[in-house]
């Protein structure tokens, strides 16, 4: 599950808990969108995480890790 736009199911409780930390770490978002620059696409909250800090993921529409490599190599 690499690429970005995975729903889950959840609970009105579970979204509405998601946006309210949405909400809360919009300025901590902004804050490493700004440090990383051009080197990220976007940086969002995200559920899908349970042991790790974050995850770099593929936009919706783009190339997968390894299809990145395998087009890199030719």
């Amino acid at each position: 599950a690499t690429k970005e736009g995975l729903k889950l199911d959840e609970t009105e409780e579970e979204k509405k808990a998601a946006e309210e930390l949405k909400a809360a770490t919009e300025g901590l978002c902004k804050v490493i969108k700004d440090t990383l620059g051009d080197k990220v696409e976007k940086v969002v909250v995200s559920d899908r995480l349970a042991d790790s800090p974050c995850v770099l993921v593929t936009g919706e529409y783009g190339w997968s890790a390894n299809m990145e490599r395998i087009m890199k190599a030719q």
